[in-house]
């Protein structure tokens, strides 16, 4: 159909003096552009790279009046203007179209609706708004969901220029055309560059959480389950509830089966970890360096900070708390403006979930094991 399309617009190029086509999906190295060879991709150019989406400039110089509006209503949510554009910033913001320019755009459509709508908490809209979305996260099976959740993928920039949509056809997808695809559904986007190598990650905190929710349901479609509760996960973690929060990690744990993901066990256990929080669009870490040693997951949320350290198999979780307070992680958060939660995590396999938990708000006496029922 396509095809069809370009040999009419090539039979009529004398009568035309300009043509532009855009679509959510590149299409590119196919047959189909046989008939009309004379197209510019400007795909990956920096003198394009901010005309799809907004500046923060843009945001700030057209959208003022709704700015302060929303940090009106949102009463003392937020301590200023700046508190609020940067929360704004995390949620819509990221998107990075050229390897050649670190100009970054909000996602139009999002701050359309945000905007417009009369509720102060961000909403997911940009995962309503095609169809390419469900196909990009049926894709990603094809690849390690642990690469795309708790690493920052690669790939090179020959491989997304010469992404061809045809490749979708056949049973084997290579790695390259499912990043590929993923850059250019918008579910991933240049998070740095080195060389001709691209380093991909999610642009914001929307598409994070579309991405994990899309893709959990993707691995547990085969599994009997109605889900898990993530309202009260929500208000667990706010509030500081570890035994509601273990609980429910708990359930979402039984949801996987380990026939699904590849990789070794404390990494399938840890990635879990942060894809079940990021899920419900909280600031999540693994693996980062604090201290004498490494955080397995650092969450963060309105309220409440948690330090997460995992055994799988092992140790118990008595060990694990020991190793947050000898690797002097709690330094993380030096200001301590929330209340910090110290978590060891005991993790068995056999079992396929947390059998036991030691937990001690940092500062305030003695850590506590527990067994969840």
């Amino acid at each position: 159909t396509f095809n069809s399309f370009c040999k009419v617009i090539k039979s009529h190029t004398g009568n035309i003096r300009f043509l532009f086509i855009t679509g959510c999906t590149k299409l590119s190295g196919l047959s189909i552009f046989s008939a009309m060879n004379n197209l510019n991709d400007i795909s990956l150019s920096p003198e394009y790279a901010a005309a799809f989406g907004y500046t923060e400039e843009e945001l700030i110089n057209n959208f003022s009046e709704h700015i302060d509006e929303k940090l009106r209503l949102s009463g003392r949510e937020y301590s200023g203007r700046e508190d609020f554009l940067s929360a704004l910033r995390d949620y819509y913001d990221g998107y990075r179209f050229s390897p050649k320019s670190e100009t970054k755009v909000y996602n139009p459509v999002s701050i359309g609706n945000y905007f417009s709508d009369s509720d102060t908490d961000f909403s997911n809209y940009w995962i309503q708004t095609g169809g390419a979305n469900t196909l990009a996260v049926t894709l990603a099976r094809h690849i390690d969901l642990l690469s795309i959740v708790e690493e920052r993928p690669e790939i090179t920039l020959e491989d997304l220029s010469i992404f061809d949509i045809g490749f979708m056809t056949g049973k084997d997808l290579p790695p390259s055309c499912v990043l590929s695809l993923l850059y250019y559904a918008g579910y991933l986007t240049i998070s740095g560059v080195i060389g001709s190598v691209l380093a991909l990650d999610f642009p914001d905190a929307e598409v994070r959480t579309s991405f994990l929710s899309g893709l959990t349901r993707t691995y547990t479609r085969r599994r009997d389950s109605t889900g898990i509760p993530v309202c009260k996960v929500l208000y667990a973690a706010e509030e500081g509830d570890i035994g509601a929060m273990i609980h429910n990690l708990n359930a979402y744990y039984r949801l996987f089966s380990y026939e699904d993901l590849r990789g070794g066990k404390e990494r399938y256990v840890r990635t879990l970890l942060k894809a079940f929080f990021g899920m419900l669009d909280y600031a999540v870490g693994t693996e980062l360096p604090a201290g004498k040693g490494r955080l397995d997951a650092v969450i963060i949320t309105r309220r409440q900070n948690y330090i997460f350290e995992l055994k799988v198999d092992g140790k118990t979780s008595a060990d694990a708390f020991s190793q947050i307070i000898d690797r002097h992680c709690a330094w993380l958060f030096p200001e301590r403006a929330r209340p910090l939660h110290l978590i060891g995590l005991d993790f068995r396999t056999e079992e396929q979930q947390i059998v036991s938990y030691t937990h001690q708000l940092y500062g305030s006496g003695e850590a506590v094991t527990y067994n969840p029922g």
